[in-house]
């Protein structure tokens, strides 16, 4: 995070954290189903490009998987996850 020097990373960072605990607390999923680091981790610069890119083919998959059958969680958390690129 500190190699990105990027506060729509760092943002995003949070939002995955507040994902991850309401991942935990779901009945049908639980701690084993969090977002993982590696979907952050890169050697490239951290643009809006990325970032989006990241929650677009990598972050809103996996949840439209977790939750293929509770679609207004994906609208939630796809919501709360593109908002960071506005900031």
């Amino acid at each position: 995070m500190l190699k990105a020097n990027n506060p729509k990373f760092n943002a995003l960072v949070d939002k995955i954290k507040a994902l991850n605990d309401f991942i935990c607390k779901d009945e049908t999923l639980g701690s084993g189903f969090r977002i993982g680091h590696s979907y952050l981790c890169t050697n490239d610069e951290v643009t809006d490009e990325w970032l989006e890119a990241v929650i677009k083919y990598e972050i809103l998959p996996l949840l439209n998987e977790y939750w293929f059958d509770e679609p207004a969680k994906v609208e939630q958390w796809s919501k709360s996850l593109c908002g960071v690129l506005n900031g």
